[in-house]
């Protein structure tokens, strides 16, 4: 029987993508048992009664559940959610649709191989969609990416794509090591990347055509984020 799953979706006023989440992962072919797990955010759009309703009018095409997240930020949220899931494989999906949910079985069939396997999504090998990301935003991915594949001894294309995906067996040990709280990561990419380096599981990317969010604007600080990102590596160092 293949590994179930668990999908968290870190959700913080993006009411307008929550149906539409549940939409095309329930048409998504899975070939296994999954669940969808939204973190909703302290929203002040509704997003967390359109979780509720959403999650009713969809409970004969998917087992959804849902909570609030106790503090705040991305990181919280989905620290909330992993810890939550009761399936085998754990990934994380961002509820603005900038990954396609219909390439999450790619993901998903890469982390069934084993538990040494981490799973990272990159962005910046297939062309994006325009406007998907700023330039700015694309040089410092790329650095990041740089960076953290010098740290890692794995070359990556991409660090800060919101899909991930390991074994919950996996998670609980960087969960244990107490690297969460060691690390102040405000969107939990880096903390995922060095628990796996630090367990010594293999990363394997996952190419995806980035999209642009069809609602607002990003919501990355670019420089203030950016700072943040960077502490981390050279905490990781030392």
């Amino acid at each position: 029987m293949n590994p179930s799953l668990s999908i968290i979706v870190p959700a913080r006023n993006e009411k307008k993508y929550i149906e539409k989440i549940v939409q095309r992962v329930s048409a998504t072919p899975f070939q296994c048992d999954y669940e969808l797990i939204f973190v909703e955010g302290h929203s002040n759009d509704g997003t967390l009664e359109e979780i509720k309703k959403v999650a009713e009018d969809y409970k004969d095409r998917a087992q959804i559940r849902y909570a609030v997240q106790d503090g705040i930020g991305k990181a919280d949220a989905v620290w909330k959610g992993l810890r939550l899931a009761q399936n085998e494989i754990l990934m994380v999906l961002d509820a603005d649709l900038t990954v396609p949910p219909e390439d999450l079985p790619k993901f998903y069939e890469a982390a069934a191989a084993g538990p040494e396997v981490f799973v990272n999504g990159s962005r910046l090998v297939h062309p994006m969609e325009k406007e998907a990301m700023k330039p700015l935003n694309h040089l410092g991915n790329k650095s990041f990416a740089i960076l953290l594949s010098w740290i890692t001894g794995q070359k990556m294309t991409d660090t800060l794509c919101g899909t991930k995906c390991l074994w919950r067996s996996q998670f609980e040990k960087i969960n244990d090591s107490g690297l969460i709280e060691k690390l102040p990561d405000p969107f939990c990419d880096f903390t995922l990347i060095l628990g796996a380096k630090k367990l010594g599981l293999k990363t394997v990317e996952i190419p995806i055509v980035y999209k642009k969010r069809i609602y607002d604007g990003t919501k990355i600080r670019r420089f203030k984020d950016g700072w943040k990102l960077l502490k981390i590596a050279i905490r990781y160092l030392f």
